[in-house]
């Protein structure tokens, strides 16, 4: 597109955008807002204008400066964090190049996003669920050792609600055992451990994108990689098996068409420009915006830390985190109240959700993994119950964050003043 032609657009998109980031109208505090603008629209349209829509050139400058900025080799870039998630896991056993046997077992949280679950059964591996510590929403590491056994092969560690893993701690159990580590970052953008960024620590990490994550393609997402070869191989499980997009050009037999050359299986989970598009611009913003989050983080754990019925998450003495959301543990007399609680927080116009799929054993997807026994997961079952969180996002003005404040401590009071009656599981 011309520079006049892209000045006008611009223009015009400025003079057509509301003013008013626009919100849902049953909540005045959302979950999130939107962070994008002039910048990323313009980016997109002139994608479009250009008949350039499809994965390209816009997209390997994202996965570079992505990969830049975490401090990875390189990255790939993909259509979603599930998809980041699948890759990592097929990429484990893929036949050119098996790291893991079918059987082998893979140990994962039990509290996360199901997507990083199934995309270890979907690879053909035995997923064993391992509790997690309620103090910090991550993987309890005593449960972590007692769960390794002889078919116990990697460890799927994932930094919950942008609370980094102790990777000290972590990385040493590893070693120890002789288990592969991969690390699941979609909440966790930004957030680190000793100054090193989260999925640098092991073979690969995954990232989101979603338009509630720290920066928004709208759907997207990356995964991080260790060498250049590992990054080529994670482009052919990309696309088909297809040797096309390689950095370093795959060659085969004289009679086949090198355009057409298909090295290994695969998938399709490319990414489009549009969404590269909005991703160098995002990642511009990125720091400014995490920096924001952080600030309204704290303001929100020093409230907290004035009422003995709620906790926040701590985080490893080495670690900075990089808040995704404003999560909430409850006790004592509100321990056994979170429904109350967040009914009346949705009733006053804030949103809320649980800790993701709380204990996932108690999901009747759960089955599928075999037989379970949720109650063995007890620091998963605390979170399940007790634990609740609310939006963050960089957006949120100061008076708006207060008034979000004093709503919740009028919630308090009002389900404090009222007789709570317990019902039998």
């Amino acid at each position: 597109m011309k520079t006049e032609s892209r000045e006008q657009l611009q223009s015009w998109l400025r003079d057509t955008l509301p003013q008013q980031t626009p919100t849902n109208p049953r909540y005045w505090f959302p979950l999130t807002l939107p962070t994008y603008g002039v910048d990323e629209i313009s980016e997109a349209i002139e994608c479009m204008v250009d008949f350039q829509t499809s994965m390209g050139q816009r997209t390997r400058q994202f996965e570079q400066a992505f990969a830049n900025y975490v401090g990875a080799a390189d990255a790939v870039m993909v259509n979603s964090g599930s998809s980041a998630d699948l890759l990592l896991a097929y990429q484990l056993i893929n036949p050119l190049n098996p790291r893991l046997q079918p059987g082998d077992e893979v140990l994962v949280p039990v509290v996360t996003w199901p997507t990083q679950v199934w995309s270890v059964a979907m690879a053909g591996l035995k997923v064993q669920l391992v509790d997690v510590d309620p103090t910090t929403l991550n993987v309890d590491l005593d449960d972590l050792r007692r769960r390794i056994g002889p078919r116990t092969k990697c460890f799927f560690a994932v930094h919950l609600m942008g609370n980094p893993c102790a990777m000290d701690a972590v990385r040493k159990l590893c070693n120890e055992y002789g288990l592969l580590l991969i690390e699941d970052c979609c909440e966790a953008l930004g957030a680190q451990h000793d100054g090193q960024h989260v999925g640098t620590f092991g073979l690969g990490g995954s990232y989101s994108f979603f338009f509630s994550h720290h920066m928004t393609t709208m759907e997207g997402g990356m995964v991080t990689c260790v060498d250049q070869h590992h990054a080529d191989q994670l482009r052919v499980l990309r696309a088909h098996g297809w040797s096309r997009g390689l950095q370093n050009q795959a060659t085969g037999a004289a009679e086949i068409d090198s355009r057409y050359l298909f090295v290994n299986w695969g998938f399709n989970l490319r990414p489009t420009e549009l969404q590269a598009a909005f991703g160098l611009h995002q990642l511009a913003k990125l720091d400014a915006m995490n920096a924001r989050r952080r600030q309204l983080a704290a303001r929100f754990e020093d409230y907290v830390a004035q009422r003995p019925a709620l906790a926040t998450p701590s985080v490893p003495a080495a670690g900075t985190s990089s808040p995704f959301a404003l999560p909430v543990m409850l006790s004592g007399d509100l321990a056994h109240r979170r429904g109350e609680l967040t009914d009346y927080l949705e009733q006053q116009g804030i949103e809320t959700r649980p800790v993701v799929a709380g204990n996932l054993a108690r999901q009747p997807a759960a089955a599928i993994l075999g037989d379970l026994d949720p109650t063995a997961y007890r620091g998963a079952d605390e979170i399940h119950q007790r634990g609740f969180y609310l939006g963050l996002n960089p957006a949120f003005d100061d008076v708006l964050f207060g008034r979000m404040l004093d709503t919740l401590d009028a919630a308090i009071d009002h389900v404090s003043s009222t007789t709570h009656v317990r019902t039998a599981a």
